[in-house]
């Protein structure tokens, strides 16, 4: 009976452990780091079993604190040099220490030893092979766990499930990765699985199953924080910025407010372009001791967003002078801040930097705005030509702005080509006519198109004598909205078609009617259009002599 009662006792032990160390794990995957430690260090204290030890240092190795994680796997293997889980602890840490090779031929020995007979040691590898970026090895992770049913007859559990979608993911492979998690979902409907399955659909653009899924992980277990982060996420990508930025403060409401979760939740709601917040998160990131690199981005960024350019710069600058490695939105950002600041041209510096690595943003038509505005055509030109290509990789249809933007700028670069070179301006402005007739292909409703490409004939028209700009001063009048028009661009117009019907067609019934329209803006008809019209009016009349009467005489008395 006495042996029955501590066999009992010690089943007690265990199952209150177990239970709560599966506590701990679910605090990790619901971004509680700090209390996940504390629950394993709980746990140890109670029952300071290798085992439990190996989840405690599991739980330190998740969350970043590697010596101590190496610390206490080396305490449990000492414990108990037969429990194979530290040594896969002090393994997966040669991973973290981007050490692939000595990891792997670790691992591998302790498969040996464990003749593939231990599941959760089998899942445990698999799942280092999924956590690091530079030494992962999804195929691996996926032929492990596939071979845990098979050596030790058992069928895979929810969480190895979610590894074997995580490894899949990682592969690019959303199909399989899909059907793992649905998998673990039939095994045990967790949040975390229901999070995963609509991670993929979202890769994949499948909107619709996306919300499905992010809906029942909060339907599971609603104070799951990291729903309302990847909710967040989903809403950002639909410009509903309001929305992302309260679903990101739930997020820490729920997840525990760490310094790097402060941080990371700063970058969030910067995205969901809530800057004052995202500063004020930084800020209290800073103060809980954040040292991350990004402290220096996040306030450089938002104040430079907020318009609080200099201390945008001031910020950036501290970081470049501490030697972070440089990230291409770091140049856009020295370029909105020197942009704000009215300091273009080394604005036009970094935004040239940033251009070919932003796959993004088309920094070449910020760069044309901003030569156009200094006058500079020539290179206007070429930034609004870049950005033409820009679109062109990007697969992304032309719009008639799109070539409307060169041709103003080529307009002016013939405009300013000295008279004297003829040839210059006539090849300057056959290179405008062009992309303003490319506008016109896809926008022939836009007045000032027709407007522009007249006055580019007119100067290609350096002789004056082919009238190649009247075509395009008809179509001007046909589309502009004469309520609306600019009276001088009328009159400019008018002029210019009067001459052509006096002096090529001869039409006067038609020269008549321009001239009236003409006049009608400028009555004092500052360019002589009615003498044009009518030559004789203005040979002023031969003067008749005037008949002297004598003056009558006086009678003689």
């Amino acid at each position: 009976m006495k042996s029955l009662l501590v066999a009992a006792g010690l089943l007690f032990t265990n199952m209150v452990n177990g239970q709560t160390v599966q506590q701990g794990l679910a605090q990790l995957d619901g971004d509680q780091p700090t209390k996940a430690k504390a629950t394993m260090t709980a746990v140890v204290t109670a029952s300071p079993t290798a085992e439990n030890m190996y989840y405690l240092g599991y739980a330190q190795l998740r969350t970043g604190d590697l010596a101590s994680a190496k610390a206490t796997f080396e305490k449990g293997l000492a414990a108990e040099p037969k429990q194979p889980l530290n040594s896969v602890g002090l393994a997966t840490l040669m991973l973290a220490d981007k050490n692939a090779q000595g990891a792997k031929a670790a691992f591998d020995k302790i498969l040996l030893d464990t003749k593939m007979k231990n599941a959760e040691v089998m899942f445990r590898i698999a799942e280092a092979y999924t956590l690091y970026e530079e030494t992962n090895d999804p195929g691996e992770a996926i032929r492990l766990i596939d071979l845990i049913t098979e050596k030790t007859k058992k069928p895979l559990t929810a969480d190895m499930n979610i590894v074997k979608g995580d490894a899949y993911l990682l592969k690019n492979d959303g199909g399989p990765a899909a059907t793992a998690y649905e998998q673990s979902i039939l095994v045990n409907k967790t949040a975390k699985a229901y999070i995963r399955l609509g991670v993929v659909y979202l890769r994949g653009k499948n909107y619709q199953f996306t919300v499905n899924n992010y809906q029942s992980a909060y339907e599971t277990d609603s104070a799951f924080a990291p729903y309302y982060k990847r909710m967040g996420e989903y809403y950002i990508i639909f410009n509903r910025y309001k929305q992302a930025s309260s679903l990101f403060r739930k997020y820490v409401d729920r997840a525990e407010a760490t310094s790097p979760v402060l941080l990371s939740t700063a970058k969030l709601i910067f995205l969901a372009k809530d800057y004052e917040s995202a500063l004020e998160f930084t800020q209290k990131a800073e103060a809980g001791g954040a040292t991350d690199n990004d402290v220096f981005r996040m306030k450089g960024y938002s104040n430079i967003e907020l318009g609080k350019c200099q201390d945008g710069i001031n910020n950036l600058e501290k970081m470049v002078k501490a030697g972070v490695k440089p990230y291409f939105l770091d140049n856009v950002y020295f370029a909105k801040g020197y942009q704000c600041l009215k300091q273009d041209s080394l604005a036009i510096t970094y935004y040239e930097k940033a251009a070919p690595l932003d796959t993004i943003n088309n920094h070449n038509a910020t760069m044309y705005t901003i030569a156009y505005g200094q006058k500079k055509y020539a290179k206007a030109v070429d930034y609004s030509t870049k950005s033409m290509e820009w679109k062109a990789k990007k697969k992304q249809a032309l719009t008639s702005t799109d070539w409307y933007n060169p041709a103003m700028a080529q307009y002016f670069v013939t405009a300013y080509t000295p008279r004297e070179d003829t040839l210059g301006r006539y090849n300057q402005g056959l290179k405008a006519d062009s992309m303003y007739a490319k506008a016109i292909a896809i926008n022939d409703k836009f007045a000032p198109f027709h407007l522009y490409r007249a006055r580019t004939n007119s100067y290609v028209d350096f002789t004056g004598t082919k009238w190649l700009a009247v075509p395009h001063y008809e179509k001007f009048l046909a589309v502009v909205d004469m309520a609306k028009a600019n009276k001088d661009q009328l009159y400019e117009s008018y002029k210019y078609l009067a001459g052509y019907h006096i002096s090529v067609t001869k039409d006067l019934v038609k020269a008549q009617e321009y001239v009236d329209k003409a006049v009608a803006i400028k009555t004092d008809d500052p360019d002589g259009l009615k003498v044009m019209l009518n030559p004789a009016s203005a040979i002023p009349a031969t003067p008749v002599p005037a008949v002297k009467t004598p003056a009558p005489k006086t009678p003689k008395k």
